[in-house]
C-alpha cells in the first residue's frame, strides 16, 4: 500500500472509502509490518496526531509501552518474532482506533445522532419511521428519532408542536414512545392518535388503540387512554384531565380543513400564530371569548382567514403577518 495513504489514515484525512481500504490491509501481515515500520520512522512522536486532550494522554500510555517493547524486544533476540509481531500489531492497531476520527470509524462505533426535521409554518410533511409507521406533521414542528432501533428496545421518537401517529403493531410487542418537551411520554402498541404540544400547553387526542400517558417517567404518574378521549395538560396552571372529544376534529388538519367545536377566538388566534407564524391581534375581549363552532379550509393562511371572516360574520384585515380580527 502507498505509505501516503496511510500516513493520510493517521492524520484522519481519509474518505470512509479510504479509511475501508485502509483496515482491510492493516489486517494482512504486509499490512501490520508497514505499520510497525511507520510508527517506527514517521511517526516519532504521538503529538503528530490530531487527537483531543484524553485521546492523547491515552494514545501516548500506548505510545510508551510500544517502544518499550521496541526496546525489549531488541535487547532479547532469542524471544520468537511471531509473538512479538503480534503484540506489536495489536498495540499498533489500538493507537490507529485512538488517532482516527474518520467518518468510518464514526458511522460503525460513535454514539448514533438522531434525525432531525421541522416544519415551516403552514408546512405539513409525511415521514415513514424505520418500522413504517407513518407521522404527518403540522406546521411548525419538530420531529427526531434515530435511524435504526433495536428490537429489544422502545421506539422512540421525540415531537415540538403537532404531530399525528400512525403506529404499526410490531410482532414482539415492542413498545412506542412519543417523548413530549413538558417531561410527559405517549406510550403505545399500535394505533393513530394527534400529539399537539406547544409552549405551555399539550393535547393527545387517540383515534385508534389504547396509548397510555406517562408524566416524567414516573410509573405512578399514568393515565390510560382509550379512542375518543382526550388528554389534556396545562403545565402552567397545573392543570391535567381527560375528556371525550370528537377526535377526527382534532386531526382534521391532515386533510386541508379545520373543524372547530366550541372554540373561543382567542384559541384559533393561538393556533395561527402556533402553525402559521402569524401575529392574531383581537382588540375586543368579548369577541376574543366567543366560540365558534364550523369548518373552514386549511390550505394555507390566506384561506383560513377567509373561511373565519365568511363563516363567523367577522372583519379580518391582514398587513404581512399582522392580523386584525374584529
Amino acid at each position: 500500500m502507498d505509505a501516503q495513504l496511510l500516513q493520510k489514515y493517521l492524520r484522519n484525512e481519509c474518505t470512509p472509502d479510504e479509511a475501508r481500504q485502509v483496515l482491510l490491509y492493516l489486517a494482512t501481515p504486509d499490512g501490520q509490518r508497514q505499520l510497525q515500520h511507520l510508527l517506527e520512522t514517521d511517526l516519532a512522536d504521538v503529538a503528530e496526531l490530531h487527537l483531543d486532550t484524553p485521546e492523547r494522554q491515552q494514545a501516548q500510555r500506548l505510545f510508551s509501552r510500544i517502544q518499550t517493547r521496541k526496546q525489549t524486544a531488541s535487547e532479547t533476540p532469542v524471544r520468537p518474532l511471531r509473538s512479538s509481531w503480534r503484540w506489536m500489531a495489536a498495540a499498533a492497531v489500538g493507537l490507529i482506533v485512538l488517532a482516527t476520527g474518520s467518518l468510518f470509524f464514526y458511522r460503525q462505533f460513535a454514539t448514533p445522532q438522531p434525525i432531525s426535521l421541522h416544519t415551516d409554518f403552514g408546512q405539513t410533511r409525511r415521514v415513514v419511521l424505520p418500522d413504517q409507521s407513518v407521522v404527518t406533521m403540522n406546521g411548525n414542528t419538530t420531529l427526531r428519532y434515530f435511524e435504526h432501533w433495536k428490537a429489544d428496545q422502545p421506539r422512540e421518537v421525540w415531537v415540538e408542536g403537532e404531530a399525528f401517529f400512525e403506529v404499526v403493531h410490531t410482532r414482539n410487542h415492542q413498545r412506542f414512545q412519543v417523548h413530549l418537551p413538558t417531561q410527559m411520554n405517549v406510550e403505545v402498541l399500535g394505533t393513530r392518535f394527534n400529539v399537539y404540544t406547544r409552549k405551555t400547553k399539550t393535547k393527545v387526542v387517540l383515534n385508534e388503540g389504547r396509548i397510555q400517558m406517562r408524566v416524567a417517567n414516573n410509573s405512578n404518574n399514568h393515565l390510560e387512554m382509550q379512542p375518543g378521549e382526550m388528554f389534556m395538560a396545562d403545565t402552567e396552571t397545573k392543570a391535567f384531565y381527560k375528556k371525550r372529544v370528537n377526535a377526527q376534529a382534532h386531526s382534521s388538519w391532515r386533510t386541508d380543513k379545520l373543524i372547530f367545536e366550541g372554540a373561543t377566538l382567542a384559541e384559533i388566534a393561538q393556533l395561527l400564530k402556533d402553525t402559521y407564524g402569524l401575529d392574531v391581534e383581537i382588540p375586543d375581549q368579548n369577541l376574543r371569548e366567543q366560540k365558534v363552532t364550523g369548518t373552514v379550509p386549511a390550505r394555507n393562511a390566506n384561506t383560513i382567514l377567509k373561511g373565519l371572516s365568511g363563516l363567523f360574520d367577522l372583519k379580518v384585515t391582514r398587513e404581512a403577518n399582522h392580523i386584525l380580527i374584529e
